[in-house]
Parts: C-alpha cells; sequence; structure tokens
C-alpha cells in the first residue's frame, strides 16, 4: 500500500521511476464492481474490443457461454479472484504487486498463475504465506527483521536453508549461554532452599508442598493461555498498517519472550514440588512397611 501511494510512510519517502508502471492485486478484491457483470469488467477496460475477444479472454480464466452475464456481486471468492486476475493481465504494466494471490484459487489456478509469473516480462513482488508458490517462482526474498529490510539475493529454497542454519545456530549460542547461566541459578536455588528450610524449622509440611504443586500448575496454565493470546495477536497482519500498530506488535513480542520466561520458571517450581511430593510419598510407604513388620 505504501508502494502504491495508499499508505504513508512512517519515515523517508517513496519514490517510484518514471518508467515503472504498477499492477495491484488487491487481496480483498474490494477494487471489482459488485454490479457490473463478468463481462462488461473486461470490456471496460478493453472498449474496442470485439465480443468475441472478450469471450477468449475469459475464457483463458474459466469463464464460458452464458456465465460471462453473471454479476460479480453474486461470485464466490475463487470466482472473484478469478475476475481480478483476468482483469490484472489487461493493464499495460511492468511491476505486478500481489497481495495474498493465493487465497482464494484451487490448485488448478494456482498452477496457471504461477505460469503466467514465470512468463511475465516485468517485475513480481509477492506478499504470500503460500511457502509452495514462493519456493516455485520466488527468485529474490525481502525479508522484514528488526524494522530493517533485508535481501536475499536467491531463491526462497536458498533463503529457507540459510534461515534453517542461523536458527541452529542461535539455539547452540542459547544452549551455551543457558549452561554458563546454570551455576548461578543451582547457587540461588539452594539459598532459597536453605531460607525455606530455616523459615519452617528444617522441614515443610506435605500440606505446604501440595499448595506449592496446585499453585505452579495455576500458573503454568495461566501463563500457557498468556502466551497463545499473544502469539495470535502477533499474527494478526492488520496489526502491522499503521506504526502504532508496529509499536504494539514490539510491545507484544517483549511480554511473549518475559511470558515464556515466567512459564520456564513455573515449570521448574512444579516439577520440584512434584519430587518433593513423591518423597513424602516414599516416605509414607517406608513407614507403612515398618508398621507392618511391627505388628508381625
Amino acid at each position: 500500500k505504501t508502494l502504491i501511494g495508499e499508505h504513508e510512510p512512517s519515515n523517508g519517502r517513496v519514490k517510484i521511476g518514471p518508467s515503472t508502471t504498477v499492477a495491484y492485486y488487491r487481496q480483498d478484491l474490494a477494487h471489482l464492481p459488485l454490479d457490473a457483470t463478468i463481462y462488461s469488467v473486461i470490456e471496460k477496460q478493453r472498449p474496442l474490443w470485439e465480443r468475441r475477444q472478450v469471450q477468449g479472454h475469459l475464457g483463458k480464466f474459466g469463464y464460458s457461454g452464458d456465465e460471462v452475464q453473471r454479476t460479480v456481486g453474486t461470485l464466490s471468492g475463487g470466482e472473484r479472484a478469478r475476475v481480478a486476475l483476468a482483469l490484472l493481465t489487461l493493464e499495460h504494466s511492468n511491476l505486478l504487486i500481489l497481495d495474498e494471490p493465493t487465497n482464494h484459487l484451487d490448485v488448478e489456478s494456482i498452477e496457471a498463475m504461477e505460469d503466467a509469473i514465470e512468463s511475465y516480462e516485468g517485475s513480481v513482488l509477492i506478499v504470500s504465506h503460500d511457502r509452495a508458490v514462493l519456493r516455485g517462482v520466488a527468485t529474490q526474498v525481502w525479508e522484514i527483521s528488526d524494522q530493517k529490510l533485508n535481501l536475499f539475493d536467491g531463491s526462497f529454497l536458498e533463503w529457507e536453508a540459510v534461515r534453517d542454519e542461523k536458527k541452529t545456530v542461535d539455539r547452540e549460542r542459547e544452549a551455551k549461554a543457558r549452561a554458563a547461566r546454570e551455576p548461578a541459578r543451582q547457587k540461588a536455588r539452594s539459598n532459597g532452599s536453605k531460607a525455606q528450610t530455616a523459615k519452617t524449622g528444617g522441614g515443610i509440611s506435605k500440606g505446604a508442598v501440595e499448595k506449592i504443586v496446585a499453585d505452579a500448575e495455576m500458573r503454568v496454565a495461566l501463563l500457557e493461555t498468556r502466551i497463545a493470546e499473544i502469539s495470535r495477536a502477533l499474527e494478526d497482519t492488520t496489526l502491522y498498517d499503521t506504526p502504532a500498530g508496529v509499536q504494539r506488535a514490539q510491545k507484544l513480542g517483549a511480554d511473549l519472550d518475559e511470558a515464556r520466561e515466567q512459564l520456564d520458571g513455573a515449570v521448574y517450581e512444579w516439577s520440584s514440588a512434584a519430587e518433593r511430593m513423591q518423597g513424602f510419598a516414599k516416605s509414607g510407604d517406608a513407614a507403612h512397611g515398618k508398621k507392618q513388620a511391627v505388628r508381625k
């Protein structure tokens, strides 16, 4: 939307080259006139065409005979998408911007679109969650990360391989960092355990441990719900349409990291308390065995 002038840039300016003409495929298909017929949509774009030419063009997109007299408003999402593509191919442009072009298309139509993109002589900017399409047609990847646009001059498959390798390196680095922090954590846990022992006069009751287990379980459930809610919010693509939305996304990202860290702590607290409960159970079994021996 920024490229075509429908959205103000948050910084800087957008400059389109004088020889660049843009055609835009909208995800919501809102540019199609709902009260017009399929035939008239194409006829308006090509007023000098004869009827057979309009019919022939629509036939390439699966419309023939009386079907071309249906109004756009009566069409399904997939049918409207085909009309939008039929209209798009008539524009004299050298840059196509396709916003989620496969959302409403069937497999056959997607394959036809991929073929059309391959044979198109201009440039195509595709915004899509359809990885199969991106793997098939993309020759360059624009990755937006940390408010920066990173250009990868290679196929989507190559970009995925590089990304996966980077994730592996990051995981290994994080594991080493956690291992380096573990001695300090163990010392803190040991100090906390000693303080709790002193506070309870040398031990802690079974009832107190049961309460710790229940509280920890509740915290784990609440934090898992919180993490799911934040993740759903971050998946909303409209969140990134405004500067305020981008700022909110950044805060949500920080909240997500914090919630995950708190979840790790709650899980550890629960597992430690659960182990103590098992110790109470074993002690009870041992005491029961001694009483049975005395009775004998």
